[in-house]
């Protein structure tokens, strides 16, 4: 099988309105690193983040190139935890990783976040042939009822859906409820919205569970959702003009 490029979507977050954007995307294929903005013109990408304060990373100021790199670019190479470190593998033993991982994994699993910058590293909406894949942490996590039953969530827990078209921050707001009483437990980011609103709104079948939970982690990291999901064919390519998703393996 084809082997498709390694994919990370870059956000940047408005730290006055806690919004959050899709502005760019990192690229790892045939050990050659390639950066470009998200040019798109779709909800939550480039040109709405511009529209709401962004300014271009200072490494990478023209937003029409593609920046090309044998080596993982020194901006986001720095965001990595320092192979030094003492506890370095057991740093990779709480993400999950083998000794053998690559700094694209090691870069999705710690999402590249410094505390001196609004930006983050997060996989894509994979999708191969009708299927679909995707996970994320909750959004507004801090805000509505998962903390107050934190010590009874589990991994491997089903989550439910609803849309919340009147949402003034986002028309295409996703709310993430617990299966069974159906405690809030807040949002799908809006970058992955897009996507997953017409999936609900087109009544196509997908599954949702609670991937992990972090007890320990700040709130934005506290619990993880994973989604797979298929698309009927006349949806293999969405029909929504909000989130275009990315093939990768």
């Amino acid at each position: 099988m084809e082997r498709k490029p390694y994919v990370l979507w870059l956000i940047w977050q408005n730290q006055e309105t806690r919004q959050r954007y899709h502005v760019g995307n990192l690229f790892h294929e045939d050990g050659q690193y390639t950066f470009s903005y998200e040019l798109s013109g779709k909800r939550r990408t480039l040109t709405e983040a511009m529209e709401n304060g962004y300014k271009p990373h200072l490494s990478f100021r023209d937003v029409e190139k593609t920046y090309v790199s044998d080596r993982l670019f020194g901006p986001f190479a720095r965001r990595l935890p320092d192979k030094r470190r003492p506890d370095f593998n057991e740093i990779l033993k709480d993400y999950g990783l083998p000794l053998d991982y690559t700094e694209m994994d090691l870069l999705r699993a710690t999402g590249g976040r410094l505390d001196t910058d609004p930006y983050e590293f997060v996989a894509p909406i994979c999708v191969l042939d009708d299927n679909f894949y995707f996970d994320f942490y909750i959004a507004g996590w801090r805000y509505y009822d998962g903390y107050k039953i934190e010590n009874q969530i589990q991994a491997g827990s089903h989550v439910n859906f609803q849309l919340e078209p009147s949402n003034d921050k986002d028309n295409k707001a996703v709310i993430v409820l617990s299966d069974s009483q159906g405690h809030k437990f807040g949002y799908i980011p809006a970058f992955y919205s897009g996507f997953m609103f017409d999936v609900m709104d087109n009544n196509l079948e997908y599954e949702a569970k609670i991937e992990k939970v972090n007890p320990y982690a700040k709130p934005q990291l506290k619990v993880n959702i994973s989604i797979v999901g298929r698309l009927m064919k006349e949806y293999s390519t969405p029909n929504s003009e909000d989130v275009e998703p990315v093939q990768y393996v």
